[in-house]
């Protein structure tokens, strides 16, 4: 399962390049490129302490790349939901500023006299964190799939495939971070099998989003052309 969701996150990274969607949504790539670079990572490290580490630092790195995401959904619509999406964004930093107080606060209740109280307070801060940023980005998508629809306008396709592409992905990683808070309640064959179930749900929704893509025609100017003009 790890090595099909690897090959389908690849083909989604060389659909977006392939079809020049990088021109105008710059870090949507980016977070297709980083899930094609940390699955290669854990495939060749394995389930391992190695792996362990690079994913709880990864969680960091996500917690910036999700809200930049969630934002770059809507470049071409930037010309008239320019207003709308500042303000949301907004609230959503706000909220990634409380989860980050709170998160270090929570964090640093454990037992400080154990040896490995520093990474105990590591992973829990990033999975906080991580958790926090997936829902606030969630948030800011819901809010702006709201707003079209009060507006009633018609978006782009390539914008509707990555709104709902990752207002499911968002869904699944809030519940990833439930999912790693709790799973130690679990037993051994039912912890694989949430795994399992995750790996297909990702790889799934991953195949549609690669099918129903479509490249920005050549006389549409892409979003950030029409900002700077």
């Amino acid at each position: 399962m790890e090595f099909v969701g690897t090959a389908v996150d690849v083909l989604l990274l060389l659909r977006v390049l392939t079809l020049k969607l990088h021109k105008t949504y710059l870090f949507l790539t980016l977070a297709c490129a980083l899930e094609v670079f940390f699955d290669g990572v854990g495939l060749w490290l394995g389930d391992s302490p190695e792996w362990t580490r690079v994913f709880v630092y990864s969680r960091f790195l996500y917690a910036f790349i999700f809200p930049v995401a969630a934002w770059d959904v809507f470049e071409e619509l930037s010309a008239q939901l320019n207003n709308v999406r500042r303000a949301a964004i907004s609230r959503i930093v706000t909220s990634l500023l409380l989860v980050c107080i709170c998160g270090l606060i929570f964090s640093g209740l454990g037992d400080t006299s154990d040896e490995n109280s520093g990474w105990m307070f590591t992973t829990t801060f990033a999975v906080i964190l991580w958790a926090g940023s997936a829902t606030g980005s969630l948030t800011f998508l819901w809010v702006m799939h709201k707003n079209l629809r009060a507006q009633a306008l018609e978006p782009p396709n390539n914008t509707l495939v990555w709104l709902i592409f990752f207002e499911l992905l968002l869904g699944g990683e809030i519940f990833s971070c439930f999912f790693l808070f709790f799973n130690e309640l679990l037993s051994l064959d039912m912890r694989e099998a949430v795994q399992l179930l995750l790996g297909v749900y990702s790889t799934a929704i991953t195949a549609w989003c690669i099918f129903r893509l479509k490249g920005i025609p050549s006389d549409v100017p892409s979003a950030p052309v029409n900002a700077n003009s």
